[in-house]
């Protein structure tokens, strides 16, 4: 009877072992094959690239009736396409470093811009090379029309003279006040804008 209940308990103890072992073996199962794989994508963007060519000589005795070439002109030299706009300030500055009118006292202005061919003025107050509507495309190695051609000393502007006459009346003698536009200074500023052609209806 002992030895029967022997039999039991040992039968019992190998039955938990072999239950571990199982469970061991199990938990082994449990690994799985894995990769892993890095993939590299490169993107090379577009190259955007301008250059804005001037011709302009400065003056040092403009005249009433002058005309003096001014030329700006825009070259693509990258490889997108974009479109081109342009606007600009103008200002006098009189002998004594004030700043005067454009418009002399009769209703003249005193400076006359020759605009280019191709450029149209929108109600924004830029010129758009084509029209803002219709942009024209500037592509690779193309170069825009100038803005400006030239700009003229209107020949109505007179000069602001002062007169002086000697003791005796002989000698009569004109000389600049100084507030006029002789011996004046004009200064024009010119901004050019560009952007790649496919965003600019969207930005302008």
């Amino acid at each position: 009877m002992k030895k029967k209940n022997n039999d039991k308990k040992n039968r019992k103890k190998l039955l938990v072992v072999l239950g571990i072992g199982a469970f061991t073996v199990l938990g082994g199962t449990l690994a799985y094959f894995t990769t892993s794989d890095t993939i590299i994508n490169n993107f090379k963007t577009a190259l955007y690239e301008h250059s804005i060519v001037e011709k302009f000589e400065s003056p040092s005795d403009w005249t009433p009736g002058s005309t003096t070439e001014k030329t700006i002109k825009v070259t693509n030299n990258g490889s997108i396409s974009m479109a081109v706009r342009a606007t600009y300030t103008e200002k006098w500055v009189n002998g004594n470093g004030e700043e005067i009118s454009l418009i002399d006292d009769e209703g003249n202005r005193a400076s006359i811009i020759n605009f280019g061919d191709g450029w149209e003025k929108a109600t924004d107050g830029y010129y758009y090379y084509g029209s803002k509507e219709n942009l024209t495309k500037l592509n690779k190695d193309e170069t825009s029309t100038s803005f400006i051609n030239s700009v003229t000393f209107n020949e109505n502007i007179q000069a602001d003279l002062n007169k002086t006459v000697s003791d005796n009346g002989q000698v009569i003698t004109y000389t600049s006040s100084g507030n006029g536009y002789d011996n004046a200074k004009y200064v024009l500023t010119i901004t050019i804008d560009t952007i790649q052609y496919d965003q600019a209806q969207n930005i302008w």
